[in-house]
C-alpha cells in the first residue's frame, strides 16, 4: 500500500510538471487556427481589397499559419459606421473606414479631414506615419479602437450630375457628403445643400437627382459605377483621403506582445503596397473615366484653396496641428 501511494505521488508530480511545461512550450504548427475577419463596403477589384488580402498573406506567413485573416468585402458585414461600431465594442475584428468616421470617436481626429490639408502623397504619408499620425489616432483607443495602419483612400474631387467649374458652381448645389462634420462644415462653407450619406447609397441618390454632387475619387467612381449617373468631374484636388485599418483594441492586446508586432508590420508593409497600387489606380480609373464619357474640368486650384480656408479658422483648437502637418510640407 505504502509503495502504491508514493508510486501515485510520484505520477501526481510528474503530470504537475508536464502541465507547467507545456504551458510556456511553442503553440505546435497543428494548433487550432485563430481567425480574424477584416470588413470594408467596396468591391473585390478595390485596392482596399487587394491591401486586407495582402495583409492576409503577410500575417498568415509570419505566424505559421497560426493566426489567418477572412476578409469581407462589399458591405458583406454592415457600411462604414456600423463596422467601426462593431470593431469598437469588439464584435468584429477588423475593419477599413475612411477617416471621417474616427470624428465620431474622437472630435479631434477630423483635423487630418480638412479641405487641403495635404499637398501630395509624399505629404500625406510623411505626417500620417509619424508622430502627427501618432497623436491624431491614439486617443481612439480610449473607444476601442487601434488603428493598425492606413491605407490610401484616393485624391478627391468634385463629382457630379451638373457642371460645377468654381466654388461658386456650388452655391444651392445638392452635395452629398462622407459622414463628418468637417466635410458638412466644408460643403455649407460653399454654399451647397448638404446631405450627409452612407456611400452605398450615392449611386441610387445621383441616379434619382436626390443629390447633384459628391465629393469622390476616380477609384471609387469607376468600381462603383458613378460614372453612369454622374459624368462631370471638377478635378480640385481638395483630399488626399485616407482608410484607416481599425482593430478592435480589445482582440489586438489579447495577442502576446510578438504576435501584436506581427500584426502591425503586417499591416504596414501591405498598407506601403496598397498605396502603390491606389496611386497608380488613380490614373488609370481617371483615364476609363475619360474614355467612357466623365468631362474632367481643371480649375484653378489655389481659387478653391481660397474659398476653403475659412474652414481653418472656424478651429483654433486645431491650430498647432495644423502648423505641425504644414511644417512638413515639401511646397
Amino acid at each position: 500500500m505504502r509503495i502504491l501511494k508514493k508510486g501515485i505521488a510520484v505520477i501526481g508530480v510528474l503530470c504537475l510538471a508536464l502541465l507547467v511545461v507545456s504551458a510556456f512550450a511553442p503553440v505546435p504548427a497543428d494548433a487550432k487556427t485563430v481567425k480574424l475577419r477584416v470588413a470594408h463596403e467596396m468591391p473585390e477589384n478595390h485596392p482596399y481589397h487587394l491591401g486586407s488580402v495582402k495583409f492576409g498573406e503577410l500575417v498568415k506567413e509570419r505566424t505559421n499559419g497560426r493566426i489567418e485573416v477572412v476578409v469581407y468585402p462589399s458591405g458583406q458585414l454592415g457600411k462604414q459606421k456600423q463596422l467601426a461600431e462593431m470593431v469598437a465594442a469588439g464584435q468584429l475584428d477588423a475593419c477599413l473606414v475612411w477617416q471621417g468616421i474616427l470624428e465620431g470617436y474622437d472630435p479631434d481626429a477630423g483635423v487630418i479631414c480638412l479641405p487641403f490639408i495635404f499637398d501630395d502623397w509624399e505629404h500625406t504619408w510623411t505626417v500620417i506615419d509619424g508622430e502627427i499620425g501618432k497623436k491624431v489616432f491614439k486617443p481612439v483607443e480610449n473607444k476601442g479602437i487601434k488603428v493598425l495602419t492606413v491605407f490610401n483612400n484616393g485624391l478627391y474631387n468634385i463629382v457630379s450630375r451638373i457642371p460645377v467649374k468654381s466654388p461658386e458652381d456650388m452655391k444651392g448645389v445638392k452635395l452629398r457628403v462622407q459622414p463628418s462634420a468637417v466635410f458638412v462644415e466644408t460643403g455649407e462653407m460653399l454654399g451647397a445643400v448638404v446631405t450627409p450619406m452612407a456611400f452605398g447609397e450615392v449611386y441610387s441618390a445621383l441616379q434619382l437627382g436626390a443629390v447633384d454632387a459628391e465629393i469622390q475619387g476616380p477609384i471609387n467612381v469607376r468600381k462603383s459605377k458613378h460614372f453612369e449617373v454622374a459624368n462631370y468631374t471638377c478635378a480640385n484636388h481638395m483630399a488626399f483621403l485616407l482608410e484607416p485599418v481599425l482593430m478592435s483594441a480589445k482582440k489586438f492586446y489579447s495577442f502576446s506582445e510578438e504576435d501584436q508586432k506581427i500584426l502591425e508590420e503586417s499591416a504596414h508593409e501591405a498598407a506601403v503596397w496598397q498605396r502603390k497600387i491606389a496611386e497608380e489606380a488613380d490614373v488609370v480609373d481617371t483615364q476609363f473615366l475619360k474614355d467612357n464619357g466623365m468631362n474632367y474640368y481643371e480649375p484653378d486650384r489655389q481659387v478653391w484653396r481660397a474659398a476653403m480656408m475659412p474652414m481653418y479658422d472656424k478651429h483654433p483648437e486645431w491650430k498647432e496641428t495644423i502648423d505641425q502637418i504644414k511644417a512638413l510640407s515639401n511646397k
